[in-house]
């Protein structure tokens, strides 16, 4: 059978095009080799070298892991530039492995929400935040949505729906300051919150919380019954 190339196959089963359009978690552990290796030779694709490759440790990536970079190199395809990426890259996952990673917080309540976001209270323009959590309530990630003047910022709902989902989060929770010092919501505060609630909804997302900051303490949307 003729070998073909990576670059005569579909795109969406290339490993490098794969895993920028689908996502690193879909992708087989010899794509994800394929893509350290990052070329083949005349009659093997990096895919195929990868295979070899998982096929001399009984397809187990702690046994790969462990292998010494002489081992590696016997592998045809394999040259000592690309074994060290392989054993560079090991040596990352075992470091991450062990690393301290810091307990995530769980916002359970607006009191939760407000320890995080308290550093509002010192911004004199207004920011917008969106608080991206796991189905534990576990925060993942905040980001800043938008900022702007005093009074006023704009924010786009499709930033905070399409980040969402790129992280996999099933909980946002929103956050924005009021510099002035009023604590009551506008009614474009009362407005956009519905309309994002909405969007969420639509898409499995829950939206249990909207906090607004200010130098006089918070106001929480769930708390008053506005969610």
């Amino acid at each position: 059978m003729p070998h073909i190339s990576i670059r005569d196959w579909n795109e969406d089963d290339r490993p490098r095009e794969k895993l920028m359009s689908q996502g690193a978690d879909v992708c087989s552990d010899a794509e994800l080799i394929a893509i350290l290796i990052n070329n083949g030779t005349r009659g093997k694709s990096a895919v195929e070298i990868a295979r070899e490759l998982l096929a001399t440790c009984n397809n187990n990536l702690l046994t790969l892991i462990n292998k010494d970079f002489s081992e590696i190199k016997k592998i045809g395809g394999i040259g000592p530039a690309k074994a060290c990426v392989i054993k560079a890259a090991a040596e990352l996952g075992r470091r991450i492995r062990s690393a301290n990673l810091p307990e995530l917080p769980v916002l359970r309540c607006s009191k939760d929400v407000f320890d995080v976001m308290e550093f509002l209270q010192q911004v004199n323009h207004e920011e917008f935040w969106a608080l991206f959590c796991n189905s534990a309530g576990k925060l993942v990630e905040k980001k800043l949505i938008g900022k702007g003047y005093s009074n006023r910022v704009f924010v786009e709902i499709k930033d905070i729906i399409g980040h969402a989902i790129m992280i996999k989060a099933t909980r946002v929770i929103l956050c924005h300051n009021h510099p002035a010092g009023t604590l009551n919501p506008s009614n474009e505060d009362i407005a956009l919150t519905k309309n994002i609630a909405q969007a969420c909804k639509l898409l499995g997302i829950s939206m249990p919380e909207h906090i607004i900051v200010s130098p006089k303490g918070y106001y929480s949307f769930s708390d008053e019954g506005m969610i």
